[in-house]
């Protein structure tokens, strides 16, 4: 090959600079535009009421599309109809999953609108048939890890839903995806807040909090917000608890954020509740029910509060409508937890009218109909009560056997409080067949449990009986 002359040399060198130079140009405009397009479709949700939605996997995607004058992919034509209406988004996602039930991208799509519209069990199917292709982009693989995550959570394996988040939130941090790293750490928020570890429970909230604030996205920011509230419920600082709480509400109430503002209020209400500051709770759970914006979820949170509220002040009637609206809401919604609790606090109130037939057979059904997912210690309650039935009834045999039952549950999870109460039980049955000895015993184990808690009031009641 023949040496370049010198001026061909500077030709080509010229053409190379100029190409680069267009080239970076180009690249420099296309970053501005993304860069553009985030703010504006960002700023559609910054002051927007649940639920929502956002991707900014899709906007990057759809900008770059705009930019090369392409046509948008199917999907991203259905993450714009989401942007607008996720009801509508529901509609068309769910007849593009019927002519293509294997694609990856519709079935996240629809995870995601589920998850924002609480359909619980629609949820959970979508994420149980989803199977990660091999080959397939850093920002899908994190959107499945993070919704996986999310599935893993309401079946309460905490340990690989933190895996995955762990994950997700890697890959998020490295394309600079700020709005689901913020979704991660709230993620992660509740994974350790449920299993206890509340000091980087709180630390995960308090860093959503602050990208949130860098978004400028007021609900979520008030969201997290609150659930550094209820961490502060889960330490007993219910004066701290109450300041988030009231923080919060006040970001909801400038940008009117009514439904993020219900679920909140009641936080609030519950942290209020357990103080015993009954009649200041009670108020602000009979906020919620008389406005119309609340979600179903709140609108059944709020029913129960009261009627555990009136159950206490031995209002059965209202106690009793209450729990029922409640019991109505949380199976329209197939909410699990809600429907046991529910159906237990029925039970309690007939006890306490002296329906035991009522009572017994909701009790009976929840033991045969216990689900472990939802249901982690509720069942030995659901015993202990049938327990006390029996013994009022005089069958002291059928209840020792029940109050057995309870304390084996009780002591599996570690619930100290409830086996000692199972163990006074115990007791009284022997002090009625006059078996002393075996009655001591019994109450002996119920006071160490108490000692053990550092219950003041149960401890007292039991060596009063000693």
């Amino acid at each position: 090959m023949q040496d370049l002359e010198l001026s061909q040399i500077i030709f080509i060198s010229i053409g190379a600079g100029i190409s680069f130079f267009l080239y970076f140009r180009m690249h420099l405009w296309g970053l501005k535009k993304i860069k553009n397009k985030f703010k504006h479709e960002i700023k559609k949700i910054q002051t927007q009421d649940r639920p929502y939605y956002f991707s900014s996997f899709y906007n990057k995607s759809i900008t770059l599309k705009d930019f090369f004058h392409q046509k948008p992919a199917p999907e991203e034509i259905i993450y714009k109809q989401i942007t607008q209406s996720i009801k509508k988004g529901e509609e068309t996602t769910l007849k593009a999953i019927k002519k293509s039930p294997k694609n990856l991208q519709l079935l996240l799509l629809y995870g995601d609108i589920c998850k924002e519209l609480n359909k619980r069990i629609e949820f959970t199917q979508t994420l149980n048939n989803l199977k990660l292709p091999f080959y397939v982009s850093r920002a899908l693989k994190a959107d499945f890890l993070r919704l996986d995550a999310l599935n893993d959570i309401y079946q309460t394996d905490m340990y690989n839903a933190s895996k995955k988040l762990s994950k997700a939130l890697k890959i998020y941090q490295k394309e600079g995806f700020m709005y689901e790293e913020a979704e991660c750490y709230m993620a992660l928020g509740q994974t350790y807040r449920i299993s206890g570890v509340f000091d980087v429970a709180y630390t995960m909230f308090h860093e959503a909090e602050k990208l949130y604030t860098a978004l400028e996205i007021e609900g979520k920011k008030a969201e997290a917000i609150a659930y550094q509230g209820l961490i502060e419920i889960s330490r007993e600082n219910y004066n701290t608890a109450e300041e988030y709480f009231l923080q919060a509400e006040e970001i909801c109430n400038t940008h009117d954020l009514r439904k993020t503002e219900a679920d909140i209020k009641n936080w609030h209400g519950l942290n209020l509740y357990l103080q015993k500051r009954h009649k200041e709770a009670q108020k602000l759970f009979n906020s919620i029910i008389k406005k119309k914006e609340p979600s179903d979820e709140a609108l059944a949170f709020s029913s129960e509060m009261l009627s555990r509220i009136t159950f206490h002040n031995k209002q059965f009637e209202k106690s009793l409508s209450y729990a029922n609206k409640a019991l109505i809401i949380y199976q329209k919604t197939h909410h699990q937890a809600g429907i046991f609790e529910n159906l237990y606090l029925k039970a309690e109130i007939y006890y306490a009218t002296q329906e035991y037939q009522k009572s017994s057979e909701i009790l009976t059904k929840l033991i045969q109909n216990k689900t472990s997912n939802y249901t982690t210690f509720y069942p030995a309650n659901a015993y202990s009560l049938l327990g006390l039935i029996e013994l009022h009834q005089n069958n002291l045999r059928i209840a020792r056997t029940l109050f057995k039952q309870a304390i084996d549950l009780e002591n599996s999870k570690n619930r100290l409080k409830g086996a000692a109460i199972d163990y006074n039980n115990l007791a009284e049955i022997c002090l009625r067949e006059g078996d002393k000895n075996n009655a001591k015993k019994y109450l002996q184990q119920a006071l160490n449990y108490a000692e053990e808690l550092e219950d003041t009031e149960l401890k007292e009641y039991l060596q009063s009986k000693l």
